[in-house]
């Protein structure tokens, strides 16, 4: 179903796309945001423990440790979890389609597009040569989805791989957070997605490829695809 969808999605040809991203921080947001980053770095072996113990999608508790006040924190969290992503810039884009597989070539930015094959004929997609798998169904109706152009349904494929000294990390949950800078790390998340109020297509790749705390790919990218 899932490949089914992407194929009827993404046909060949040349694309308008709308570069999404959230909208700036007001001057108060933004030197609250700045004193959380300082305490945070001052705190980091405190803050990983307590980002490890929390439950998928459960927001963190206020502490001082934070570097701000209670209000100062119910404020970030106000405005973290009302933001929706909504158009910054557009590009153009090429979809190839060849052997029954789909290739992504940008004009410009994000150029992290042209990592992306979709493999309609054997169910697979590559992200960078990373095979990622199939994780799920997404629905985003009008109260949950994270777009100012309104609710989408589509699916997603993610892979995370940790290792340790070259040997792979079982339950990531259950280390000491002060050893992340001694690990490897593979996380690759795909979203691909159409609007319910037209044909367009929103498209999210995320991409975090660590090795011993050195950073050697960070991509965070989400657009919305117009055929011409």
């Amino acid at each position: 179903m899932a490949f089914q969808f992407v194929d009827r999605l993404l046909p060949e040809g040349d694309y308008d796309v709308d570069v999404l991203g959230s909208p700036p921080l007001s001057a108060a947001e933004s030197e609250i945001l700045r004193k959380m980053k300082i305490a945070i770095q001052q705190n980091e072996d405190w803050f990983l423990k307590i980002m490890s113990g929390l439950k998928p999608g459960e927001a963190m508790p206020y502490h001082k440790n934070l570097g701000v006040s209670e209000q100062e924190y119910a404020t970030f969290m106000q405005v973290s979890q009302s933001v929706k992503m909504d158009k910054i810039g557009s590009v153009k884009l090429k979809i190839i389609r060849k052997d029954n597989s789909i290739y992504f070539m940008p004009e410009d930015f994000p150029h992290y597009l042209k990592e992306l094959e979709i493999h309609l004929r054997d169910y697979t997609i590559l992200i960078d040569s990373i095979p990622v798998k199939y994780k799920s169904q997404r629905i985003m109706d009008s109260k949950n989805t994270t777009l100012v152009a309104g609710p989408w349904k589509g699916y997603s494929w993610d892979f995370e791989e940790i290792r340790k000294e070259g040997q792979l990390v079982a339950d990531p949950d259950k280390m000491d957070p002060s050893a992340i800078k001694t690990l490897d790390i593979k996380s690759v998340k795909l979203t691909i997605g159409k609007l319910d109020q037209n044909d367009q297509c929103f498209l999210y790749l995320k991409s975090d490829i660590v090795n011993k705390g050195h950073v050697l790919a960070k991509q965070d990218i989400a657009l919305l695809l117009k055929k011409e």
